[in-house]
């Protein structure tokens, strides 16, 4: 199955199962979502193990688990969505990212999506290095806002706040890179 027609697969236990947060991110982060998809059919192998750390509602990996990939689901915060992740037959394992070990050595593939922004800075090397000792030989999809983004930057020059109310720390590809080179 191609990556958008998993995607579309899922909205219907999205919209029958979630709030309106979960239908919300579902469109709203649809292209996004469908671009690290066809990362992770690019570079993962079919049926490998692939994590998605911090996961709720469960969109992308219950998009994985239908693309064919084994899907196992990190999230400190699972109970609202977890009709959703046992519909789509997503394994889910609670977990802190700050705190908890994830106790898997062999993934093939990790998806963090739109989560390091919310993580306290010092917490961010340490996360990185627990992903890094989940990876065998394997690759990190990570994606974060864009701190620079046009969007950010009309929004500072009309005077506003640019920065999401919820985010600890936004990233520039220029602040994120040394912890990225230390993973290779």
């Amino acid at each position: 199955m191609s990556p958008k027609e998993a995607l579309l697969s899922v909205r219907e236990a999205v919209e029958k199962l979630g709030d309106s947060k979960a239908i919300y991110s579902f469109y709203l982060e649809f292209s996004r979502g469908l671009e690290v998809l066809k990362l992770v059919e690019k570079y993962c192998k079919l049926g490998g193990l692939v994590l998605d750390l911090d996961a709720q509602p469960f969109i992308l990996s219950g998009t994985l688990k239908k693309m064919g990939y084994r899907a196992i689901a990190f999230d400190i915060a699972s109970e609202p969505y977890i009709r959703v992740a046992e519909v789509l037959g997503v394994e889910v394992i609670k977990a802190d990212l700050e705190e908890d070990e994830l106790n898997i050595f062999n993934a093939g593939c990790i998806a963090l999506t739109d989560v390091l922004e919310h993580a306290n800075y010092y917490y961010v090397p340490i996360i990185l290095a627990k992903i890094d000792r989940a990876l065998k030989r394997g690759i990190l999809i990570l994606t974060t806002p864009n701190m620079t983004s046009v969007f950010r930057r009309l929004r500072l020059l009309m005077g506003r706040q640019p920065i999401y109310k919820f985010h600890v720390r936004e990233y520039i590809w220029v602040k994120l890179f040394p912890c990225l080179m230390r993973l290779a």
